[in-house]
């Protein structure tokens, strides 16, 4: 038997604190979270309560140069994420990067080019691709005999409706000023990067979609491909709610996304193929353990069934920090590398410039 990973974890927000912590101390035999890093001393005191033995630092590159580590976790704020991958990558660790990988495609560039240069391996993490129901999901749709129609939905409301009912997460509020300030800048010079402009609007859409579609539209592009192209789209409630109808060619993709005050997860992939009809629903990741399920409604003839199949209660992130040991193993190729995200960022810009 092999020793577990021993992981670094840059960031200590609510994921990883909601999330990732928990999976990781409930694998001990897969992973020993060996250190984290977080800019916040009210959340480098929380770690040093609650995971025993990690190497606290305030400053990722002093963890990557501590030592001590096999492999890496950038859970961070999304502007920071290339940096940290790439200054991973060349200290010679593996890397898990939580989607979006990164908000530029230079940045991907230059993830890609550090991964080749170490050797190391590089995954995105697509949590959802990883679902209980999904690779049912797949081999429904590969047993219809054309696809018709494709519509994805993620309606959310706040994350905090959640995460409050079932944990207690740690918001000290102390980042500093100047880190916040910088963050803002960055986000700022990124968006115009990608999208080539910065009004209000754009930046917030940009911002919902790197953020959250990135899950439901990789997810997408996994089951049925990319689209050709954007139809249409339009952007309303100063950038929180998007539409979109996706080109496939012989048939398309309706898109709708958006974050209300609804204490509700609405958010599901259905797939039409005449005779058959197959949707995926997913539940917030907040609350671990909630089932991944797989609806099906076949007509044959006179006949009519609908089934609803309920592949596993373990979460989306357990399977996917699994998989993530078998790709380091060597037990399965690394199904979501930096190079998958490109698809993402283009089409979240075609989806941009056709609504404005």
């Amino acid at each position: 038997m092999s020793a577990p990973i021993r992981i670094g974890l840059i960031g200590l927000g609510s994921v990883t604190q909601t999330v990732h912590w928990p999976v990781l101390r409930d694998m001990p035999d897969r992973y020993r979270v060996a250190a984290v890093c977080d800019l916040s001393s009210g959340l480098r005191d929380w770690a040093r309560a609650r995971i025993p033995g990690a190497a606290v630092h305030d400053d990722y590159r002093r963890m990557l140069d501590a030592g001590g580590l096999d492999a890496v976790a950038v859970v961070n704020s999304d502007e920071y994420h290339a940096d940290c991958a790439v200054d991973a990558l060349a200290a010679g660790y593996d890397v898990m990067v939580e989607k979006p990988l990164t908000l530029t495609l230079d940045d991907i560039d230059r993830i890609t080019t550090a991964r080749d240069a170490s050797g190391r391996t590089c995954m995105v993490g697509y949590m959802r691709r990883c679902a209980g129901g999904f690779e049912p999901m797949r081999a429904a749709i590969r047993d219809m005999p054309e696809i018709q129609h494709v519509s994805v939905r993620d309606y959310i409301g706040p994350n905090a409706y959640f995460i409050d009912q079932v944990s207690t997460e740690c918001r000290p509020g102390d980042l500093p000023e100047a880190a916040m300030k910088d963050r803002a800048a960055r986000r700022l010079a990124m968006t115009e990067a990608a999208l080539g402009r910065t009004d209000p609007v754009s930046v917030r859409a940009y911002q919902i979609l790197c953020g959250l579609s990135s899950h439901d539209l990789s997810a997408m592009r996994d089951l049925v491909g990319a689209p050709r192209g954007v139809l249409g789209a339009a952007i309303r409630q100063d950038g929180r709610q998007i539409s979109a109808l996706l080109d496939h060619g012989s048939f398309t993709t309706n898109f709708e996304t958006g974050l209300d005050t609804v204490g509700r997860f609405d958010a599901f992939i259905e797939v039409f193929g005449g005779t058959t009809r197959a949707r995926i629903d997913y539940d917030t990741p907040y609350i671990r353990h909630l089932p991944t399920t797989l609806r099906l409604w076949k007509t044959e003839g006179e006949g009519h069934s609908e089934a609803t199949v309920r592949e596993t209660f373990t979460d989306p992130y357990t399977r996917m920090w699994r998989l993530f040991d078998d790709v380091l193993a060597g037990r399965t190729e690394n199904p979501m590398p930096p190079e998958d995200s490109i698809a993402d960022l283009r089409l979240f810009r075609q989806i941009i410039d056709a609504a404005r």
